[in-house]
C-alpha cells in the first residue's frame, strides 16, 4: 500500500510540475528527457539535436496506453506522448521485420536500440540501430527504417534526438496483433 501512495505521489508531483513549469509528462510516460551533450556522449557522433529523449521499451505487444498530451510543449519541443503514439502507430510494421527476422532464427529475442535525429520540420533525417543485445543487423535495419518514417510534428525548440529501445520475444509474435493493426 505504501509504495501505490509513493508511486502516485511522484505521479502526481511530476505531473503538476509538467504543467505548471512548462514540461510535459515526460514522467509518467516513462521518457528520460536529456540534454544533447548528455544523450550523444552516452552512445557516439551521430547528428547533434538541441534535446534528446531515452523513451522506454517499445514491446511489438498492444495493452500500454499513451497519456494525453499536445503534440508539442509549450515551449516548442515536440511532446515524447507523441513519439510514442507514433511508434505505437508502427508495431504492426515493426512486427512484420521480426517476423521475418524470426523465420531464420525462432528463439530471436532480446533488444535493439534505435537512434533517430529528427530535425525541426519533423521529419527524421537518420535513424540507426545504436546497441541492444540482438545481432541481427537485416532485422535492425527494418526495424530502424521503420521508426525512421515517422513524421512528428514540427518544433521551434530545435532538433530532437531520440533513443528508442525495441524488447524483442518470440511470445510477442504468438500475442494477438496489437488494437488498431
Amino acid at each position: 500500500m505504501t509504495t501505490l501512495k509513493h508511486s502516485i505521489l511522484s505521479l502526481t508531483i511530476g505531473l503538476f510540475s509538467a504543467i505548471f513549469i512548462g514540461g510535459c509528462a515526460a514522467d509518467a510516460a516513462g521518457v528520460d528527457e536529456k540534454t544533447t551533450a548528455e544523450a550523444v556522449s552516452e552512445s557516439g557522433n551521430a547528428k547533434k539535436g538541441d534535446y534528446g529523449y531515452e523513451m522506454k521499451d517499445l514491446r511489438l505487444v498492444s495493452g500500454e496506453a499513451v497519456p494525453a498530451a499536445d503534440a508539442v510543449t509549450p515551449d516548442g519541443r515536440v511532446a515524447p506522448e507523441e513519439v510514442m503514439r507514433q511508434a505505437n502507430a508502427k508495431i504492426p510494421a515493426l512486427r512484420a521485420c521480426y517476423a521475418e527476422a524470426l523465420k531464420k532464427d525462432p528463439g530471436l529475442g532480446g533488444k535493439v536500440i534505435v537512434r533517430m535525429h529528427v530535425e525541426k520540420d519533423g521529419s527524421v533525417s537518420s535513424s540507426r540501430v545504436s546497441g541492444g543485445s540482438i545481432g541481427d543487423a537485416a532485422l535492425g535495419s527494418c526495424l530502424a527504417k521503420e521508426l525512421g518514417s515517422m513524421t512528428l510534428p514540427a518544433a521551434t525548440k530545435g532538433s530532437l534526438e531520440v533513443f528508442y529501445p525495441i524488447e524483442l520475444n518470440p511470445s510477442d509474435l504468438a500475442s494477438s496483433a496489437p488494437s488498431g493493426a
